[in-house]
């Protein structure tokens, strides 16, 4: 008998993979100059045609949007009308189904800045007056808004919620059961994480049936590990919480990042960064959608010295697609992995951009359907919007060093105390 030492470094050491490339389509600006480029977010309509909502940042500051018309975007055209003030600093944010289409933002035109909503039930052509989310019953000051959209196309939107002089910190939940005309009683999701959610972090909503879930970071003590909670009853009470990293991040100034995921069979699969190792990395969990406990938590690119944050996940079934931005070049750029069969062939990371333009490019989004990738940053020294698409045709076939196996002795490589992820030695007899 011996004894067989086998040292497992999932995504450190390389795999041989042979993907299917992604062929990337001209890039278009969508957007430049005195038309706006704040932080763009990107959807589908009915006939799956891609629009682009975003901030225009200059005085006197709006939301516009951009639409897809057969070989070209439309010019960009305001979609609040002026007054409403919204954020520079966070949002906008979207939801879509078929061509019903929420988006909020924080506003600063009330009092204390508020959450408010428009929506279009024609995929963006005209769009409603302005509505208020957040509550008007008693001096608060709300920030940081997001939203989902249910199976039936109802508006469930998440926010900060603090006290005039921020020592609380609540994430609040409203759903809609008329399509945002009206909102329910705002639930606090966060009643039961210890201490107080994150309060310069931005939750992130995923919806099935009477299930919401919300992921958000919290702050203990300065201790900004990942949670979820949970609602099994649409929103009346969120009775389950759970850290899903145990990775110990201390960290006493603001991260300012939001977790984003989506739902994979009986799991949902999210993506963060983390600072805890002293360099931020993007993260990918997977957690059970009934007990919320994590199987795993591994970085999907990590690289020594580099700083990365604003991840984004799109996926349809198995195929799986993440974006994000990142300094590895000395200036900031933007990444994209992926994989067609699961998580357990994600791509190293790869830049989609326009490599022809130099400076920086940041603020990535994607929304990934039916063989097409559609894609969408901000080109900085252009003052641009740049949109790209690819049609994905084929599938990978990778061949993967083994990863994953019984084991006898089992710690992490980066010596957090993380009891369920990858990126650890495995020593087996």
């Amino acid at each position: 008998m011996f004894t067989q030492i086998k040292i497992i470094f999932f995504l450190v050491l390389c795999p041989i993979l042979s993907f299917s490339q992604l062929n990337f389509n001209n890039h278009i600006t969508v957007s430049s100059g005195n038309d706006g480029f704040g932080r763009p977010r990107i959807a589908l309509d009915a006939n799956n045609d891609p629009f682009i909502v975003f901030r225009n940042n200059t005085s006197p500051k709006t939301i516009r949007i951009s639409k897809w018309i057969g070989n070209g975007f439309t010019s960009p055209y305001d979609i609040i009308t002026t007054g409403i003030q919204p954020s520079s600093q966070d949002g906008p944010e979207i939801a879509a189904k078929g061509d019903t289409i929420y988006i909020v933002f924080t506003s600063s035109a009330t009092t204390h800045s508020s959450i408010m909503m428009i929506r279009s039930f024609d995929g963006g052509i005209t769009f409603s007056d302005t509505i208020r989310v957040s509550e008007n019953d008693s001096p608060q000051i709300c920030r940081m808004g997001n939203i989902a959209i249910n199976e039936q196309g109802q508006p469930v939107v998440s926010y900060m919620k603090n006290d005039l002089s921020f020592s609380t910190a609540e994430q609040m939940v409203r759903t809609s059961n008329d399509f945002g005309l009206t909102f329910g009683t705002a639930v606090n999701s966060t009643l039961n994480s210890p201490d107080e959610p994150c309060d310069c972090c931005k939750a992130s909503l995923l919806v099935s049936g009477s299930n919401i879930y919300v992921l958000f970071r919290n702050n203990e003590n300065n201790k900004r590990n990942s949670y979820v909670s949970k609602s099994s009853n649409y929103g009346a009470s969120f009775d389950q919480v759970n850290e899903i990293d145990d990775y110990d991040w201390i960290l006493n100034s603001c991260p300012s990042s939001v977790s984003r995921g989506v739902l994979i069979d009986d799991s949902l699969l999210i993506v963060k960064k983390s600072g805890a190792t002293g360099n931020n990395e993007i993260v990918l969990t997977s957690i059970s959608n009934v007990t919320l406990d994590y199987t795993y938590n591994l970085n999907i690119d990590e690289i020594p010295n580099v700083n990365q944050r604003y991840p984004e996940i799109s996926n349809s079934s198995d195929s799986i697609f993440i974006v994000w931005q990142d300094d590895r070049s000395g200036g900031q750029n933007c990444f994209l992995s992926y994989s067609y069969e699961g998580i357990k062939n994600l791509s190293t990371g790869i830049s989609f951009t326009d490599s022809s333009l130099a400076g920086p490019k940041f603020n990535p989004h994607l929304t990934f359907k039916n063989g097409i990738l559609h894609l969408v940053y901000v080109d900085f020294l252009d003052s641009s919007i740049k949109y790209v698409r690819s049609y994905v045709s084929s599938t990978t076939n990778i061949k993967e060093i083994e990863y994953f196996m019984p084991n006898r002795v089992n710690f992490d490589i980066l010596g957090r105390k993380n009891h369920h992820g990858f990126n650890k030695l495995k020593f087996l007899d």
